[in-house]
């Protein structure tokens, strides 16, 4: 189905898992009620699937992409395709968390927060980035979470993209270290440090993610993942719990829209914003008011133990062991966490 008239913003949906698609399309079509068009990832030599029946559906089409980058690489090749223009897209995947025994319920969590809806039928999301130009993601609710403590597993790969997207285009491929003065004061949440032969980047304390990798975003935003090229990152899957480069774009989303000069909000954040009633915000204001709302009660996000936090080393090497075990003793393990 393919319609020219003007769409209010764009889905970009990876559906690994067909079955779970089906449940999202219920809510698809039982929430969206303003027009909307719909890009589909799945992976090369799967079926077609269902689209909304919706009648705000305006333009829909499918990619086949390798299975490589979870949901994560898929997104950005969709977004590099010759697609009807649009401002605002909205992010969502087929997440289904085998490891979790809460895995369903994070992610009708996850969707249900983003298709939040008031009481004129439009979604809360799109009307906030629509009337605050400074927005450029909103999370799920509860789902901006504190970087500090999480970065450690995928310092390699968070390091490679930020020189990637720090470098002069003309530079990129050579994929040179950014050279900073002595005692220069850099803006920036991570900080470039030696140790020995191997760069890494300072620990973050302030800086907030995504959680689950669905959003709203401004396309402008995100216009990095789509100048630059970021495949080699990728490695094949092998079920990895974490230390991927999709587990690294994650944890720097946000990161990256802040970069464009704009402000990473989540869900709960849209009514005290737009219940400002158009009184226009400065940059300062808007985050201030952004921290004061944040919810911090979050059912799903996993403890980050304090050994963790004061031994990112240690947290490393327990990777590393994890990373190695058995498949059977792996499954062993999550069910006697209840994970």
């Amino acid at each position: 189905m393919n319609d020219i008239r003007q769409s209010d913003f764009t889905i970009f949906a990876h559906v690994y898992y067909p079955d779970i698609w089906k449940d999202i399309l219920v809510d698809l079509d039982g929430v969206i009620q303003q027009p909307f068009n719909l890009v589909i990832t799945r992976p090369v030599g799967s079926r077609p699937v269902a689209r909304p029946t919706s009648s705000y559906l305006r333009f829909a089409t499918e990619l086949e992409v390798e299975n490589r980058g979870r949901d994560i690489l898929p997104f950005f090749k969709a977004l590099k395709q010759p697609l009807p223009s649009f401002d605002v897209g909205l992010k969502l995947h087929t997440k289904r968390s085998p490891h979790r025994g809460d895995g369903d319920g994070w992610r009708r969590f996850l969707i249900g927060s983003l298709l939040q809806v008031e009481s004129s039928g439009r979604l809360s999301g799109h009307k906030l980035l629509e009337l605050e130009p400074s927005i450029g993601l909103i999370a799920p609710r509860a789902h901006l979470l504190p970087l500090g403590g999480r970065t450690s597993i995928n310092e390699e790969v968070i390091v490679k993209t930020l020189r990637r997207i720090e470098q002069p285009t003309e530079k990129r491929d050579a994929v040179i270290r950014p050279q900073f003065r002595e005692n220069e004061e850099i803006d920036h949440p991570y900080a470039w440090q030696k140790s020995g032969d191997a760069e890494s980047a300072l620990p973050l304390t302030d800086g907030r993610f995504p959680a689950g990798s669905m959003f709203w975003f401004r396309r402008v935003a995100l216009r990095k993942l789509v100048e630059i090229d970021f495949d080699d990152l990728f490695v094949r899957e092998s079920g990895q719990l974490d230390g991927t480069a999709a587990h690294a774009f994650e944890r720097l989303f946000a990161l990256i829209v802040e970069r464009e000069g704009l402000i990473a909000a989540s869900m709960e954040n849209v009514e005290p914003i737009l219940s400002r009633g158009g009184a226009q915000l400065s940059r300062r204001e808007l985050n201030e008011l952004i921290g004061e709302t944040l919810a911090r009660d979050n059912p799903f996000a996993l403890p980050l133990a304090d050994l963790w936090r004061r031994y990112p080393a240690l947290l490393k090497c327990a990777h590393a062991i994890y990373a190695k075990l058995p498949k059977s003793t792996v499954r062993m393990l999550r069910r006697s966490i209840g994970r």
